[in-house]
């Protein structure tokens, strides 16, 4: 960047000034590259040349801070709303470091799919971000809310089992979902409950669409979504404290530390979310002759979360050690039966454990590796309590417990030298299911051993082409050899063309083979004749920025082709009573594309909107006869606008989903079949304002979601077929309403 002659000048006059500070300390300013302005609490970590952790601290309202160092060392600096920095600093240097406005965060660094971490518009894989700015500054509280602003990501809440996703019409198990690399066990119906996810240890989310199955395996025919926890990198000591609480009765606080001496660093976090439930008289009989109503849709949950981390660095050497506890407790109360004053309740009581050892290392400045072990406990107890509303006793009637566990190590080798054009990875994926319960088969296991290949070819720094191969063995199903194979084209520095195919492979999970779940919304039934599926794959994408030292413009449009056999889908079998099981289609063909576009300025302004149009199609008995091809929208749209001068933050988002299809059976005495109903389409809305204060220790944040006051989303079009009490329509929960919010966070760091 050119600099002009009086900016030059003040620039030297302050360089001056340094030289003549503090003798025996180095002393560090961090300026505005564009107003020469100081960044004030700019964040700065001094590491050693062999990458040993030696001081970190905040600049002062001046921009300035202070080092002792007695040999060269690393320095690192990072700033909100500034591309990061590094650089080399020696003893009794002083040093001025400029800082360039990150308009679009281009330098954000994913790790998901990738042979060593880099910049997200280099990787050969299209992947989202979600910040942890931008999850703080929305008030997000678990990782439903994180992705309910991606244009291509629908949601679908379930105020019992949790919210659902889908991507590319794909969901439920279709879905890896991974934190730091280790999968996220735990699915009723298909769905992980996201609520559970605690969101705040988040650095950032990796969300890759498309089937990743030779890297990642069954689960990852639809995409990856992956969870990247924080790691305290700057400071010695840290403190943080977070609360939160709404209109609708959720509270929430959370409390975690860390700390680094030398190469160790041991981190702890805790969260405690409670929602007292709320009820919007839908779909039941909400109140008996003397006008009482227990009933809740929504029902009161408690959740516990808990992360203990150790890590140690030396060099290249990374040693990670991480426990995740979960526990969560979920109330059903139901309404009394008139004249007896009793009311038959339930208690849900989910506990998950997760215990992670990762180890990565450069053996030689050509050679890496990186392994990844862990055991997930994962169990749900069911309690079931006659409450006696005059006396005010309670008794446990009866209880079900079902209890599932998961071992799992996926490791890579990876080959790859700055002078060469090509690059080599290979490695292994193992996981070993099991389950035990009242709902399922005595000794249920199932096991999934891959080993995968992939190479790397670079033409001229220009076009990377990406083929890989995955090997499978699993226990109950045959699986096939799965291919893949990626090509990216980086034109020029600000257009990238990406274009991949792959075929993706998916058992079924014991839990759509055994599981019966049933409760006072659900009966789910296993299937334990589902066969495997499989998709072949299509996806095409381009990038293209352009913009100057003032603006920034980026255009995204994407394309993807979906078409599966022996699609596993979950079929509402009556509507009535919620009643559904997983079946076999014989084909699925999910199709379309989306387009993001942005408007980035320097002086605060984000603006951005995306539109996606899908369309799918299935064949039941998978011989070409397809049901016609319908299709649906999603509409985007999120502003932000950042006043830096005073350090507030103006947010938001919009969110159209138009109407979407699902299937519904015909009875078989009626031939038998599938037939389409549909969902009313609806908005959702959300405004926020951020401030720092106390030299941005503290981070409040003020906002409404909801904002259009969802309740219930209807389903119409279902036809009689002779059904007592036929109803064509269909009232599900969507939303609890309009909420205003209050989120305080607190970072102490010394």
């Amino acid at each position: 960047m050119r600099i002009s002659t009086p900016k030059f000048l003040t620039v030297a006059f302050l360089a001056l000034l340094l030289l003549g500070a503090r003798a025996q300390e180095t002393t560090v300013k961090i300026l505005d590259a564009k107003t020469l302005e100081p960044c004030q609490y700019a964040t700065v970590m001094l590491s050693s040349m062999a990458n040993k952790y030696l001081d970190g601290g905040a600049t002062d309202k001046n921009g300035l801070i202070s080092f002792k160092i007695i040999e060269a060392s690393r320095i690192s600096v990072s700033s909100l709303g500034y591309a990061s920095k590094n650089d080399t600093i020696y003893p009794d240097q002083n040093l001025i470091i400029m800082l360039t406005p990150d308009l679009l965060e281009l330098e954000t660094v994913v790790v998901t799919g990738q042979y060593k971490p880099q910049a997200v518009d280099r990787s050969i894989y299209r992947i989202n971000v979600v910040d942890a700015r931008t999850i703080n500054q929305r008030g997000v509280n678990n990782l439903a809310e994180a992705l309910s602003n991606e244009t291509g990501i629908r949601l679908t809440v379930d105020p019992s089992l949790g919210t659902s996703i889908k991507m590319q019409g794909m969901g439920g198990e279709n879905i890896k979902y991974l934190i730091d690399g280790v999968p996220i066990v735990g699915r009723v119906g298909g769905i992980i409950d996201l609520s559970q996810i605690n969101m705040e240890n988040i650095d950032h989310i990796e969300i890759v669409r498309g089937p990743m199955a030779v890297q990642y395996g069954t689960s990852a025919i639809a995409g990856v979504i992956n969870i990247i926890t924080k790691s305290n990198n700057y400071f010695r000591n840290q403190i943080k404290a977070n609360s939160f609480t709404d209109t609708k009765g959720n509270y929430n606080i959370g409390l975690s530390g860390s700390v680094i001496r030398g190469n160790h660093s041991l981190s702890l976090a805790a969260t405690r979310n409670l929602f007292q439930g709320v009820d919007i008289d839908l779909n039941v009989d909400t109140a008996d002759v003397d006008g009482h109503d227990r009933y809740m849709e929504f029902k009161p949950k408690l959740v516990y979360n808990a992360d203990l981390g150790y890590t140690y660095k030396n060099k290249d050497l990374q040693l990670r050690v991480k426990s995740q506890y979960m526990n969560t407790l979920l109330k059903n109360y139901s309404n009394y039966i008139e004249k007896v004053v009793l009311a038959y309740d339930a208690d849900y009581h989910t506990t998950r454990s997760t215990n992670s050892i990762s180890l990565s290392n450069k053996l030689s400045e050509n050679l890496s590796y990186n392994i990844i072990a862990a055991y997930t406990y994962y169990g749900r107890e069911t309690e079931y309590i006659t409450s006696d509303l005059f006396l005010m006793t309670k008794e446990v009637t009866g209880t079900t417990a079902t209890k599932f566990y998961n071992s799992m190590t996926r490791g890579s080798v990876t080959l790859a030298s700055p002078e060469k054009n090509y690059s080599l990875m290979w490695g292994w994926d193992i996981n070993h299911d099991s389950g035990s319960g009242d709902k399922l088969e005595d000794n249920a296991t199932i096991g999934d051993y891959a080993v995968f290949i992939s190479g790397q070819y670079n033409i001229r720094d220009k076009v990377i082409v990406q083929p890989g191969l995955r090997a499978i063995y699993n226990t109950i199903y045959g699986a096939p050899v799965v291919p893949s194979l990626n090509l990216q084209w980086k034109f020029s520095e600000a257009g990238n063309i990406r274009l991949s195919y792959a075929r993706g492979f998916r058992a079924p999970s014991l839990k759509e083979l055994y599981l019966d779940f049933k409760d006072s919304n659900h009966d789910l039934s296993g299937n334990r004749n589902l066969k495997a599926e499989t998709t072949n794959s299509y996806n095409a994408s381009f990038e293209y920025s352009l913009g100057n030292d003032l603006f920034t413009v980026k255009l995204e449009p994407e394309l993807f082709y979906n078409d599966g056999k022996d699609a596993i889908t979950l079929i509402v079998t009556d509507a009535s009573s919620n009643s559904a099981t997983n079946v076999n289609l014989g084909g699925r063909r999910t199709f379309g594309g989306e387009v993001n576009g942005s408007f980035s300025h320097n002086s605060g302004l984000l603006f951005g909107a995306g539109f996606s149009r899908i369309g799918e199609t299935y064949d039941e008995e998978g011989e070409g006869d397809y049901l016609p091809v319908v299709y649906y929208n999603n509409l985007s749209v999120s502003g932000r606008y950042n006043l830096s001068w005073n350090k507030i933050t103006f947010l938001a988002n919009f969110k159209y989903y138009g109407e979407t299809p699902v299937l519904a059976p015909v009875p078989e005495e009626d031939g038998g079949g599938y037939y389409r109903v549909y969902t009313d389409p609806f908005g959702d809305l959300e405004l926020t304002i951020t401030k720092n204060f106390w030299k941005n220790r503290a981070t409040v944040v003020l906002g409404g979601k909801n904002l259009l006051n969802n309740y219930e989303g209807k389903t119409s079009g279902y036809e009689d077929y002779g059904q007592t009490d036929f109803q064509s329509a269909y009232l599900r929960p969507l939303n609890y309403g309009r909420s205003f919010f209050l989120k305080l966070n607190i970072n102490l760091s010394f």
